[in-house]
């Protein structure tokens, strides 16, 4: 694995357009529902996503890796990274609410802290890390806090999304060990291994010739694919090859502000005085965790 460094202004201005990026999944995500099951929406957005990084690589003349262990490895990102936690959510948020997802999907953070500690030797664990994890989950649930208390959610509906979210954790140790590649050769490789896998999955349970659906989902649907998925994952991929996985792992509370954000903007759902409140905990808490540990 090539050594981490020390994140850099630019480096957070990427943290928060991924956050950006996926803070209006949530959004896109309902509107696809509409006309989609959820295994046909991550079928579609892996299958369209992977196409469109392949013709990036292919213009750029970026080789895919041959060898056993990187294919294996590949596979693996690609089914925990994309299919896998991709249905689980969808799945779990047909009885679970948008505010109840967010909150955990942030347990994600701690789930990578644990494992970065064990699976690799420049990401390690740390008190300020876990108490910067632990503001910025506190944060996240005071932004959702009342929503939460106020609506019943299914407890199976909640193990699903827990585990998407801890699927998202375990992808980010693997794209770790192919640090040695390039970005885009990682998400490319990724997502057409699962390519293999859902494409007949797709044609087989929702035949495209027979789906119906309308423009708003289907734009929807265009959207999840080209930018929470193929950009997003680029941009991750780079963040966790160059700062680790701890620090990309922050984008599990900087998505809920966003989701907030957007609501605001695009639905009219003007956000209470508490979101100020949550925002400062979330920010002071990504500060906290990127102090250099005391020796």
């Amino acid at each position: 694995m090539t050594p981490i460094r020390k994140p850099l202004p630019v480096d957070f201005g990427l943290l928060l357009l991924v956050s950006a990026i996926w803070g209006f999944t949530f959004i896109c995500n309902d509107i696809a529902l509409d006309h989609f099951s959820p295994l046909a929406i991550a079928c579609w957005r892996i299958a369209l996503a992977g196409l469109i990084v392949f013709f990036i690589c292919r213009i750029r003349q970026l080789k895919m890796p041959t060898d056993k262990r990187s294919l294996v490895t590949l596979a693996c990102i690609g089914a925990l990274n994309g299919l896998v936690p991709f249905t689980l959510i969808g799945w779990g948020q047909q009885t679970v609410d948008s505010a109840l997802t967010a909150l955990l999907l942030t347990t994600s953070p701690f789930v990578t802290l644990l494992l970065s500690h064990f699976m690799t030797g420049d990401d390690r664990f740390s008190w300020n890390r876990l108490s910067g994890l632990m503001i910025g989950f506190v944060g996240v649930a005071i932004l959702f806090g009342q929503e939460i208390l106020l609506s019943g959610n299914n407890i199976f509906g909640m193990l699903a999304i827990m585990l998407a979210a801890a699927c998202y954790s375990l992808s980010t140790m693997l794209i770790r060990k192919l640090s040695h590649l390039p970005s885009l050769v990682i998400v490319t490789g990724s997502l057409l291994a699962m390519c293999c896998l859902v494409v007949p999955l797709l044609i087989w349970l929702y035949p495209p010739w027979q789906q119906e659906t309308s423009a708003k989902s289907l734009l929807a649907l265009v959207f999840l694919a080209i930018f929470p998925t193929a950009i997003a994952y680029v941009l991750r991929a780079h963040i966790v090859r160059v700062n680790g996985a701890v620090f990309m792992s922050n984008v599990g509370y900087l998505i809920p502000l966003f989701a907030a954000l957007w609501s605001w903007i695009f639905l009219g759902e003007i956000p209470k005085a508490v979101m100020w409140v949550a925002m400062a905990l979330i920010f002071a808490g990504i500060y906290l965790g990127q102090r250099p540990a005391r020796k």
